[in-house]
């Protein structure tokens, strides 16, 4: 739905300048389209875009966030903060973003493999998170821990080769060392053990 006449020609010299490469004066023309009329969401976009050409990141998130408030089913808003916060470096925020777009628009290619690419990235920077904390857990000396940081790690991405290569070396150490305990447990300790390992595989008999 286009805006206010004045506001439409203020967007049109916008839109000479973008094409042009002069993002500061189409910025410029795109605020003042928004003076005219704040609630077309196709202004705080091409503002929004302008801000992204010089890298203005901060202002690209407000210009997004605004055109979004003048129009929550306008899906290229969402797109536009989504890019914004992850130039900022804020996953989490950024996929939330491109959730609530989607939410209005499940098929929107644009958000859908932006979302994919994100998905990944935040996987293998837990990933490469766990495996600092396993290494760290090495040097401390606390093999089960590194064990069991392993074994998150590999839940959220199984076949990764630095966890198998990290494995291949905390394993067989955290074997040794639930052999030396179980060997040094008391019979009574050993059966109570015995119990726990039975109820944790679940092959405990019900009533």
């Amino acid at each position: 739905m286009p805006g206010h006449p004045k506001a439409e020609a203020f967007k049109a010299e916008g839109n000479k300048f973008f094409k042009s490469g002069d993002y500061k004066s189409a910025i410029a023309k795109y605020k003042e389209a928004t003076d005219v009329d704040p609630n077309v969401p196709a202004y705080w976009s091409n503002m929004a875009a302008c801000y992204e050409k010089i890298s203005e990141y901060d202002e690209m998130e407000t210009a997004s966030r605004s055109c979004i408030k003048a129009d929550k089913n306008f899906v290229k808003g969402y797109f536009r903060l989504a890019t914004a916060l992850k130039a900022k470096n804020d996953l989490d925020g950024c996929i939330k973003a491109l959730e609530s777009g989607l939410a209005v628009d499940s098929t929107n290619a644009d958000l859908k493999r932006m979302k994919k690419d994100l998905t990944e990235l935040q996987r293998g920077e837990t990933v490469a998170k766990y495996i600092s904390k396993c290494e760290e857990q090495m040097s401390n000396g606390d093999i089960a821990g590194a064990y069991k940081t392993l074994e998150l790690a590999s839940r959220l991405d199984a076949g990764n080769p630095d966890i198998e290569r990290m494995m291949g070396k905390v394993k067989p150490k955290y074997e040794r060392m639930e052999a030396q305990r179980r060997s040094n447990l008391s019979p009574d300790e050993v059966c109570k053990e015995r119990g726990d390992d039975a109820f944790k595989n679940a092959q405990f008999e019900g009533e």
